[in-house]
Formats: structure tokens, sequence, C-alpha cells
């Protein structure tokens, strides 16, 4: 449970946004046997290079062609920066935007197939350190691919990433370009939902999940969304990032609004279960609200979409019941 719960907050994959069926079969030209195509001037990946902000190959091509994301959150940065028809494999989780779920499917961030990577002939393949199956650098050095995998695990990490991923693909001022875009759409949506804000924040509580119950803690892009919303963290001195919290914790944190963002499950199924916690002030004030939309938990060029279904919630219509 807690490598999945960190595979969907790392990269934003939701457990079975879509079905999980045999890999898509790959076209005839990803199929033919041979290696990647080379780059000019690019004599292989060379050796490891790890950083604060990334693990990456030292030689990286100047302009990959072929791409293969191996997290949701980057795939929907490659689309964002024009590449989408460069990318070549996405993972079964890979949902946003529409063109991405017709790509050739290559597993999970947890279970990536490696020989699907290398059936698609990539020339880099990219993602995020969070939540992923780090044997997959070791696999892809060992291959001769190149490979970067950006931090991505929070706010600050994930615009950044936009400009190395831009870079890395040889897009960088578009990478530039789409960090400011989405740095000034999360600040005018902050701004607009603070007009709105009342003089004392609410104490929240993000979930993710109920058995066990994990939570948004402190420096978590979670913690970060309810922030920015202009509400307090109910768990802001949890000695970790994404707490796992049994019947009295959840008690003692008493939130006075819960904003359970759960996948694949029933809003009456969620909202019943916190409808034990009768003595709870969410409860008792029917501000619980189920919010299933994976881009609560892609920290990514739609934050400030998630900021702003956050708010909505937050200030809302719609306690209670599911949120649109």
């Amino acid at each position: 449970m807690a490598l999945v719960l960190l595979a969907m907050l790392g990269g934003g994959c939701d457990r079975g946004s879509e079905p999980s069926p045999e890999r898509e079969a790959q076209s005839a030209s990803q199929s033919e046997a041979g290696p990647a195509p080379s780059s000019p001037g690019r004599e292989g990946p060379g050796e490891r290079v790890v950083r604060e902000d990334a693990v990456l190959s030292a030689n990286l091509p100047e302009r990959p062609v072929r791409i293969v994301s191996l997290a949701p959150s980057t795939t929907e940065v490659l689309f964002a920066l024009g590449a989408g028809e460069r990318v070549v494999g996405v993972t079964r989780y890979c949902d946003f935007p529409e063109e991405a779920r017709a790509v050739p499917k290559i597993g999970g961030m947890l279970d990536p197939d490696l020989e699907a990577i290398l059936a698609a002939r990539p020339d880099l393949v990219v993602g995020v350190q969070a939540g992923a199956d780090h044997r997959v650098a070791d696999q892809l050095q060992e291959a001769g691919v190149a490979y970067a995998f950006a931090r991505g695990d929070d706010l600050e990490s994930a615009l950044h990433t936009m400009d190395m991923l831009g870079a890395w693909i040889g897009e960088g001022g578009a990478g530039r370009d789409l960090r400011t875009r989405t740095e000034l759409g999360i600040a005018e949506v902050a701004e607009q939902l603070r007009k709105t804000q009342s003089d004392t924040a609410q104490r929240a509580l993000l979930a993710y999940d109920r058995e066990p119950v994990v939570v948004a803690g402190p420096g978590s892009f979670g913690a970060e969304l309810l922030e920015l919303a202009g509400l307090e963290n109910a768990v802001a001195t949890a000695a970790t990032a994404y707490p796992v919290l049994d019947m009295e914790a959840v008690l003692e944190a008493e939130p006075e609004l819960i904003i359970d963002v759960s996948l694949n499950v029933s809003s009456d199924e969620v909202l019943g279960f916190w409808k034990t916690f009768e003595s709870l002030p969410a409860v008792a004030a029917d501000q619980v609200v189920h919010l299933p939309d994976a881009v609560m938990m892609r920290p990514g060029p739609r934050v400030p979409q998630a900021l702003k279904l956050l708010g909505e919630a937050a200030r809302g219509g719609d306690a209670g019941q599911a949120a649109p």
C-alpha cells in the first residue's frame, strides 16, 4: 500500500484511472530489433550524474526524437511543451491530455516493462524519482539508453522540472514559458481564493486513502495546495510528508473540513467512512467532500486547476457529497 501511494503522489499515478489490460501492441516500427536511434554528436549515455534536483545520464541527446515518459506528470509536461508527437511510450496511468491515451503503454511507475521500453527504441527516457522503481535507471544504464529523472515531489521541484524537461528535450524556451504560465496561473487562482477567505483559516485534512488513513503532511504537494487555498493543515506538525493516521490521531487532528481525493471508489463509500467519526467538527458540520480527480496528485502544468478545485470544495458548495 505504501509503495502504491508513493507512486500515486510522486508522479500522479492514479490507481486504475484506466483499466490495466495487457500492454498495447507496439507499432511495427517500434517493435523492430535494433538500438535506439543515435543523435548527432552523441556517443552513448555516459556515466550517471546524481544531483539534488535530478538523476540523469551525463550525455543527453541534444534534441531527442523518441521519448518514453515513466510518470503522468512528465507526460503532461511533454505534451504541454508541444512535444507530444515525440512521445513513443507512457505509463498505463498517463491519461492527460487525451492524446496521451493513444500512446503505447510501457507498464507503470512501480512496474515498468523494460522490454516494452526498449522496443519503443527511445533516445531518452524521462520520469520522476518519487514513487518510481529506481532499478529502471540501472537497467537503462546497462542497455545504453539515456535517461533523466527529476525530483518532482513538491510544487517548487515540479516547476523546476518544467525548466529542466524543456532543456532536456531541446525546448528550453518552451520550458521556461510553461513554468511562467503555470506560476502566473497559480498566483491568479490563489489571489481569487484570498478574496473569499474568512479571517480564520479552516483546519483541513486532505486525505488520499482511508484503510489506512493517509493524509497530506508537512512538505507534501497536498500541504502546499492547502496553504495556497488559505486553509490550515490539520496535521501540520506530523513527522512525515504522508502520515498514516489511526483513529485516535484522526480525532486529535480535529479537522473542520475533510477533502478526500481517493480515486476509483464511490462517494457513498467515502462519505460513509468519514461519518463514523461523528465527533469530528467536519462531520458534525457536514463539511466532508469527495474530490476524486487525479489532478489533485499531479504536481505539473495543471496545478492551477487543482488549486481551483480545492478552493471551490473548501468554500463550497458541495460539502457532504462528491465535488464536480
